[in-house]
């Protein structure tokens, strides 16, 4: 089941995605620095596909894999990519 763009705020996406990282690398979220590049953690490309993959399940869009993976390298940098994408296709409709 995936969430409408507009229910899923900032916050709440950060915090999901800490909890998901922390599930892929079997650590608790609290260790998870939002602002730490995740192959600080050892966030590996396969689990980094497979969070991509959660989140397009999650909030119902396309999201560009090379992209996020290279260019927003922590959980605040990939928010606001994903925030990105959320306002066009907001504005797209």
């Amino acid at each position: 089941m995936t969430d409408s763009l507009e229910t899923t705020n900032t916050s709440e996406l950060q915090s999901w995605m800490r909890e998901r990282i922390a599930f892929y690398l079997d650590q608790p979220a609290e260790t998870i620095d939002p602002d730490t590049e995740l192959a600080h953690y050892g966030m590996n490309s396969v689990y980094a596909v497979s969070l991509l993959g959660d989140l397009e399940n999650k909030l119902g869009i396309e999201i560009d894999y090379m992209a996020a993976t290279w260019g927003y390298p922590t959980i605040n940098k990939l928010v606001e990519y994903l925030e990105g994408l959320r306002a066009a296709e907001s504005s797209a409709d």
